[in-house]
Order: structure tokens, then C-alpha cells, then sequence
């Protein structure tokens, strides 16, 4: 999938997409900010997610210094997700998750990452932003192993049921401008406890 001869203007290649898709969620982040003010969450709240949606890969093959074919992947990802408050809008947050994925060829990835979760107060709806640091890890048919180290940005939309669980939608997008470029949106059920 990926080889050593990878240069960085088949890794720019590879971001575009991406970039225009962290462009567009970073937009929508403005905007929500110029609407709403910080949510007043419990410190020491702990929210557990549970997400299905769908999910691209976009893989750079650098078979040559000067051949790089681009591969364009879609397919289904379940993610689990955890947080845990620090402050009144703020809180940390680890997540994972696996996929499956079709293209040129059948794709599976796993993925992990660890940052902070903004939160809005917007009274029932709750927009929120999410930054972040992880890698992804994704295997072809031949069981070719390629791992990358990725920065997440990502939005979401939660509509609480009660002050215990909520669901909504979201959409991230992981990439460094290397080899892989990872897109999700979908749905997520939260549950949440520990307030104080």
C-alpha cells in the first residue's frame, strides 16, 4: 500500500480532500462559536458514546519516486468513545474504533485518539468541537500493514433526551498530510453519569 519512497508532495496530493473537509468543519466550528456560549457541563461528568456511521480512506501508493496512484476507499466505521469533564465547556476525551471498507481493493482499519471536547450551550441542542491526536492503522486483503500518526478535528450536534443520555450527529476529519486521510460522519448514542 505504501512504500518507502514517499515524498512530501504525494502526501500534500493525498491532504487535499481532506483539508477542504477540515476547512468546511473549521467554517462550521465559527460559526457555532459566534452563536452560542460555553455549556455549563459538571466538572468530574463522565460520558461514554457508542457511533456508527460511514467512512473514506484516502490512501497515497508510492510504489515510485515518481508513480503515485491515490486510492480512494468507502465503507462503514463503529467508534466508542469516552470523556470526562475538567471544567464547565471542557473535557478530555480517548476514542477508537474499527472500519471495513471497499475500493480498489477490501480495506480494514483500526484507529485511536486522545484530546479535548468543546462543548455549547445551546439549552437541549448542544453543538461541540473535538481536537485531537491519534493514528490509524490499516490492513489490505495481503494483510499489508500501514500505520499512521494523524491530527483529528471534528464537529457534532447532540440533542439531550435527559441530563443521562443524549444522541445526535458528527462528522470528523483525521489527517498529517501523509499517506492516509481519514473521513467520518455519522450517528452516536451517549450515555453520562458522575455529576457533581
Amino acid at each position: 500500500m505504501t512504500g518507502p519512497g514517499a515524498t512530501a508532495n504525494s502526501g500534500l496530493a493525498a491532504g487535499r480532500p481532506a483539508l477542504a473537509r477540515a476547512a468546511a468543519i473549521a467554517a462550521l466550528t465559527l460559526a457555532l462559536l459566534g452563536v452560542s456560549g460555553a455549556a455549563h457541563a459538571s466538572d468530574g461528568q463522565h460520558a461514554l458514546s457508542v457511533s456508527v456511521g460511514y467512512g473514506s480512506l484516502l490512501i497515497t501508493d508510492t510504489g515510485t519516486d515518481t508513480d503515485d496512484d491515490t486510492e480512494a476507499a468507502h465503507g462503514g466505521v463503529l467508534g466508542v468513545a469516552y470523556s470526562r469533564g475538567f471544567s464547565d465547556a471542557l473535557s478530555w476525551r480517548v476514542s477508537g474504533g474499527v472500519g471495513g471498507y471497499y475500493g480498489a481493493s477490501a480495506l480494514l482499519s483500526g484507529q485511536v485518539s486522545a484530546g479535548l471536547v468543546y462543548r455549547f450551550d445551546v439549552l437541549k441542542y448542544v453543538p461541540y468541537l473535538t481536537v485531537g491526536v491519534g493514528a490509524i492503522a490499516v490492513s489490505d486483503s495481503d494483510i499489508n500493514l500501514d500505520i499512521d500518526p494523524l491530527v483529528e478535528l471534528g464537529v457534532g450536534l447532540d440533542v439531550l433526551q435527559s441530563r443521562h443520555r443524549s444522541y445526535g450527529i458528527f462528522a470528523r476529519v483525521e489527517s498529517l498530510l501523509q499517506n492516509t486521510s481519514f473521513f467520518t460522519a455519522g450517528v452516536r448514542v451517549t450515555w453520562r453519569w458522575g455529576f457533581f
